[in-house]
């Protein structure tokens, strides 16, 4: 199954209806600094039901709608529409779901437009193996923080991210299991290095470390890496777990800037070897990144300062030499 189509109405930045379609493999929403594109990411988990105003980016609720501008009233309704689709083509029904909420009024869940309550949309998630998706998005501004922990603190935040009831249980089967994925993902990254997962333990209480030899022999420990090395490792381990999740898509808000050149051009390798089986959609900046994707989306703002889609394309190579990264 994959997110066919997103529209997003009175969200945020967004102040009309705006419709964006998807497609499996690799989808990348470009624009300028400011112009709503992670608030498309927040759309989609937004409608799948996440409530923490803070992963959503919000400090009050009222942040969730459009605040107007001089010619457009701000909004008193917020609907984002989420249509996904079991293959590219079929013509069987897929699943569609709808989140509205009124700025005075009640916050609605409609499935295939019949209103439900936030338990059934749980319950056909769970159905459709989409229930772990608000779990499976990486911001730029956490992209390290697997990383930044003490061991103890990391395998916590491992285990409370895949569901199991105490570090327990976290046992000798899923560490292999993570840790062959993160090497296969690390493979790409760092072609002619070697990284492993480790339990160890960490005063007095279990936990995990990673240990990564770089070129030239060079072994680290997590807290020992560079800020591009731990960029590198923090997505590649993160990706590793999110496979676990069986969730079949990944939210990317950014997850590049810190890579050099050269990691640049292995996470290409990365990033296809991920979109073989998991739709990506991503946002960036690099034109490394846009090289690979399967869809292009450009987002603008109004003079006002709202957003829409300014242009949407399958890519192929005529369109990437046309286009000019920003």
């Amino acid at each position: 199954m994959f997110l066919e189509d997103v529209i997003i109405e009175g969200f945020k930045s967004f102040s009309i209806k705006t419709e964006m379609g998807f497609q499996p493999g690799i989808s990348v929403i470009v624009g300028n600094n400011g112009v709503g594109k992670s608030n498309i990411l927040d759309a989609i988990v937004w409608a799948l039901g996440e409530n923490d105003l803070g992963r959503l980016r919000c400090l009050d609720r009222q942040e969730l709608f459009f605040a107007g501008s001089e010619n457009c009233p701000p909004a008193q309704r917020v609907s984002v529409e989420l249509r996904f689709r079991h293959e590219k083509g079929a013509a069987t029904p897929g699943l569609n779901i709808r989140r509205e909420l009124e700025r005075n009024g009640p916050d609605r869940f409609f499935l295939d437009d019949h209103a439900c309550s936030p338990d059934q949309v749980s319950k056909t998630l769970a159905a459709h193996r989409l229930h772990q998706s608000l779990k499976t998005i990486v911001r730029q501004e956490r992209i390290n923080d697997l990383l930044l922990v003490d061991p103890d603190e990391r395998l916590e935040m491992v285990c409370a991210l895949l569901k199991l009831p105490s570090t327990a249980g976290f046992d000798a089967s899923l560490q292999n299991a993570i840790d062959e994925t993160f090497r296969r993902y690390m493979l790409h990254l760092v072609p002619d290095g070697a990284v492993a997962l480790k339990l160890i333990s960490h005063n007095g209480r279990r936990g995990i470390d990673l240990v990564i030899t770089l070129p030239g022999n060079r072994t680290r420990k997590a807290h020992q890496l560079s800020g591009g090395e731990k960029a590198v490792a923090s997505l590649a381990l993160k990706l590793a777990l999110f496979r676990q999740l069986e969730n079949p898509f990944f939210l990317l808000d950014e997850v590049e800037p810190s890579l050099d050149y050269s990691h640049h051009k292995s996470m290409q390798a990365f990033l296809k070897a991920v979109a073989t089986d998991t739709q990506l959609i991503m946002i960036t900046h690099l034109r490394s990144t846009i090289e690979l994707a399967d869809t292009l989306h450009g987002v603008r703002t109004r003079w006002d300062g709202s957003s829409f889609m300014k242009f949407y394309f399958d890519m192929d190579e005529r369109l990437l030499r046309l286009y000019k990264c920003c």
